[in-house]
């Protein structure tokens, strides 16, 4: 007999009586005050039989009565969960998303099945920040290999073209074939200065957080109106421009410019030449809630099954394209720093429409003041 049985025995029934309550409620104690989840269920419906107040807060539970774990998972994790304690009598760190009226969310379950066969104690860890933070890592990481492939693609493809013309320059006589020559040069060395300046963009988006300012919005567009309609062929085009600012507009200024320049530049690049009148209509009106930013064109429109990959790095929403593929996902970057929303709408040989609501920082402006 050991000394523990040996003290037991010892013992009066008013004495074990009295221990056994003060180990109960030391049990109790430690249960109630854990810093983790904890319950035990019933194995055979998933019924909470009991469960701490980290418990019911994790699994937005005002009550214990009438609570059952199994009515949060799905049913191919339910079964997986009472096969798996059946069989090995213990669960390790088993990822289980929970679903419920307030969302859903994932945790890290762990649990022992009791000597009795029917419960088990269980301990749930929320880890939904921590798989939203490596699924987001998964997504930098893919991009990141995207972004080192593509890049070093169309950076060697217009080099590779400058190295040939070249090449044809230093055989030719004549002197218009080496003119032409020199013109695609440039126009090749002119791309790179556009992929350069994108990557640039990219960079600057994610580093730097200039301060907001008031801004003139007429001036803006008609800046990037300007600047993209003297390098292009502008021939039979109507532009038409609505601007309606009654209050001051106030945000980072260089990211505005970044989705003006890119949604205008987009319009003029895509128009159609086969339309008896081509327009590209801009439209901005500012609230003290912010500016609606409307970029509508009737040019060649997106086809219905690419449209929800025109934000992708590197996508080129058709074969015509001599851009890079990032111009848009750069809008929807800076969109994203802004808080801004951006919704598109395109019908192939139609024409697109781009809105963009951008949060005025007026307000804020008003309560430092």
């Amino acid at each position: 007999m050991s000394a523990e049985e040996n003290l037991l025995a010892g013992l009066s029934k008013e004495d074990l009586l009295t221990r056994l309550q003060s180990q109960t409620a030391r049990y109790n104690k430690l249960f109630q005050n854990s810093l983790v989840a904890m319950m035990i269920i019933r194995l055979d419906d998933g019924q909470i039989i009991e469960a701490n107040k980290i418990c019911l807060d994790l699994l937005y539970l005002k009550a214990l009565a009438n609570a059952n774990f199994f009515q949060f998972l799905k049913a191919a994790n339910r079964k997986q969960f009472q096969h798996q304690l059946k069989e090995s009598e213990q669960i390790d760190n088993l990822e289980l998303e929970l679903s419920g009226e307030a969302g859903s969310k994932w945790v890290s379950c762990s649990a022992r099945l009791n000597s009795d066969g029917c419960t088990a104690d269980c301990i749930l860890i929320d880890i939904t920040e921590s798989r939203d933070r490596l699924n987001e890592l998964k997504k930098v990481n893919f991009e990141l290999d995207s972004f080192v492939y593509h890049a070093s693609h169309d950076l060697r493809s217009p080099l590779r073209s400058i190295l040939g013309l070249i090449d044809i320059y230093r055989l030719e006589e004549s002197k218009k074939t080496k003119t032409e020559c020199i013109e695609k040069i440039e126009g090749s060395v002119r791309r790179l200065d556009d992929l350069v300046m994108e990557l640039l963009s990219i960079s600057r988006n994610d580093r730097i957080n200039d301060p907001h300012v008031e801004m003139n919005l007429m001036y803006e567009i008609n800046n990037s109106i300007s600047s993209y309609c003297n390098a292009s062929d502008t021939k039979g085009l109507e532009i038409r421009a609505e601007i309606k600012q009654p209050v001051p507009f106030i945000s980072d200024l260089t990211r505005v410019r970044i989705i003006l320049n890119n949604l205008i530049s987009n319009a003029l690049k895509y128009r159609s030449f086969e339309n008896e009148t081509d327009f590209i209509s801009i439209k901005a009106k500012v609230n003290m809630k912010g500016l609606e930013l409307t970029v509508e064109d009737n040019g060649e429109g997106i086809a219905e099954n690419k449209l929800p990959h025109i934000f992708d790095m590197f996508y080129r929403a058709t074969e015509k394209s001599e851009g890079s593929g990032l111009g848009l996902y750069i809008v929807k970057k800076v969109a994203d720093k802004l808080k801004a929303s951006i919704e598109v709408q395109s019908f192939e040989l139609e024409g697109t429409t781009f809105t963009v609501f951008i949060p005025n920082s007026l307000n804020k402006e008003s309560v430092r003041s």
